[in-house]
């Protein structure tokens, strides 16, 4: 059945455009850091370990909210007004960022605000996910294009604003977005409906518990971090490398960066769809294993020319995996897709965090490590996915 016919005219305005689209507005500033982090760094005479703590901070503080959010979107009856509030949670944070003058603050504000981009994720894609049951990777993928959008954009305004604006301004524009959106959506978050499954007790939490601490649970979260922390070193430290090793512009940086996501912005919703009727296993592997590889590729291509292609290529191969692998997480729980989504980012984005740090502390040695770093996490994880098998998502499911 085509998701046009599946859903009504209405939903498909509110699961295929205004969630990707708040999506993209709530993670516009922590899309724009990337490029403004160097800047940071440049103006406030920072280190790349402090550069990589202050991505640390950051995922932490989106890590922390995730599980509390996805137990509200579980259970509230007004869950767009949740939604709403995320863009001013973001906005008001991003702003008393911009304005802190010591590196300590700066970093809290980011944090917060981080904090408020991420409460809106598990609520959102919980919505969808139980809205479309039998596409899950294909809702997950679809609300990761208003992300993937902000990965893409942001970046690049933020490389050619930075040639003519601090970064401190810049990151006022950058707030821009998420006001925009958060005053469309105070007509929008009336069509949000209710969760139907009310609020979880105490006997819905514990199996929820004892079905997460499952072997084939564990591995999947296990697999998730490792993707989270291979992202993660690569994304935090190839600004700098392009800019200190490469001697690209800030602008260019932008460029390139946009490239490497923008793969994954087009393939996301058919990988996911392909994986909803093919099977996860096989898609999950090529993107693990194959993205690895294309990320240590990036440090030995000769030219401009060969960079950017290695680059779309670990793009699609590392990106488009994320959302496959967040439903198979889910396959194996079982319910409460909110909260057990808000778990799955919890664990993902804060048990990952220290691969910033690690990244930033390896790019003070030699700034090809990172990559380097990045492309063994991903190997790793790939090899833990296919020491199981093609049973992965099949065992364990309602034991």
């Amino acid at each position: 059945m085509n998701t046009e016919v599946f859903l009504k005219k209405h939903e498909q305005w509110l699961y295929l455009v205004a969630f990707p689209t708040g999506h993209a507005a709530v993670d516009w500033g922590s899309a724009a850091f990337w490029l403004l982090a160097p800047a940071m760094a440049l103006a406030m005479d920072l280190s790349a370990t402090q550069i990589g703590v202050l991505f640390v901070m950051r995922q932490i503080g989106g890590g922390i909210t995730q599980l509390p959010a996805g137990l509200i979107g579980d259970s509230i009856s007004k869950r767009g007004r949740f939604l709403l509030a995320t863009f001013w949670w973001v906005a008001v944070a991003q702003l008393l960022a911009s304005v802190s003058p010591g590196y300590w603050l700066v970093g809290v504000f980011l944090a917060l605000a981080s904090a408020g981009a991420a409460a809106w994720h598990p609520v959102a894609m919980g919505t969808m996910v139980q809205r479309m049951p039998d596409r899950r990777a294909f809702a997950l993928a679809v609300h990761s294009i208003g992300g993937t959008v902000a990965e893409i954009i942001a970046p690049l305004l933020v490389g050619f604003l930075l040639v003519f604006l601090d970064w401190r301004q810049v990151l006022q524009i950058s707030t821009v977005p998420a006001m925009i959106v958060g005053l469309m959506f105070v007509r929008l978050s009336a069509m949000v409906p209710a969760s139907a499954e009310g609020a979880i007790t105490r006997s819905e939490l514990r199996e929820l518990v004892r079905a997460i601490t499952r072997p084939t649970p564990m591995l999947v979260l296990l697999v998730l971090v490792l993707h989270n922390m291979s992202i993660l070193a690569l994304m935090s430290m190839a600004p700098l490398y392009f800019q200190e090793v490469r001697e690209f512009s800030s602008g260019l940086s932008g460029v390139a960066f946009a490239v490497f996501v923008v793969s994954g912005a087009v393939a996301a919703p058919l990988i996911g769809r392909i994986s909803d009727k093919a099977g996860r296993t096989p898609i999950t592997l090529v993107g693990l294993l194959g993205g690895g590889i294309s990320a240590w590729l990036i440090t030995v291509a000769p030219g401009t020319a060969g960079i950017f292609a290695l680059l779309f290529l670990t793009g699609f191969l590392m990106l488009t995996v994320r959302p496959v692998l967040m439903a198979m997480a889910l396959e194996t729980i079982g319910r409460r897709e909110a909260t057990v989504l808000g778990f799955i980012s919890t664990i993902g984005e804060v048990v990952s965090a220290p691969a910033a740090a690690v990244a930033g502390m390896v790019a003070d040695i030699n700034l090809t490590y990172p990559f380097i770093l990045s492309a063994g996490l991903s190997g790793v994880a790939g090899f833990l996915v296919a020491a199981r098998g093609p049973t992965l998502v099949e065992k364990d499911v309602g034991d």
